[in-house]
């Protein structure tokens, strides 16, 4: 398991370019069965971040767990940006948002998520208050 952090996720992506086709195709195959699986199978959440992905929309998750699966299959950088915690301010805002942004590397100067390949295409989910 790994921390459900930027040094997590980035130990995770390293973990996986390491491994070979067949691991990376397995664990791409794994996510494709659900991120609402998927997640607490292989990062560390606490309880309320469990809660909160098992509120997604089912259809936002199959998106998700398409375009992860496929960054997985293609070896495409995979990061997260979160904070490290919830500030006490964002706490009254009551209001917590996932974004995903990808890129097909057609625009220049776009930033690289990870060493692990560089032709410009990434998949970066942030997470905000």
């Amino acid at each position: 398991m790994y921390p459900f952090t930027e040094a997590g996720v980035g130990q995770w992506q390293t973990d996986l370019a390491a491994a070979g086709a067949s691991a990376r195709n397995t664990e791409a195959a794994c996510v494709e069965q659900g991120l609402y699986t998927f997640v607490p199978a292989r990062f560390t959440l606490q309880a309320e971040q469990v809660a909160f992905l098992d509120n997604l929309p089912p259809a936002l998750c199959a998106l998700w767990a398409t375009q992860i699966a496929y960054a997985i299959r293609e070896q495409l950088p995979i990061t997260l940006v979160k904070p490290a915690a919830q500030r006490p301010e964002d706490e009254s805002e009551g209001t917590k948002f996932i974004e995903s942004e990808s890129s097909s590397g057609s625009a220049p100067n776009q930033p690289l998520a990870a060493p692990l390949v560089d032709d410009g295409y990434y998949l970066r989910f942030t997470i905000g208050y």
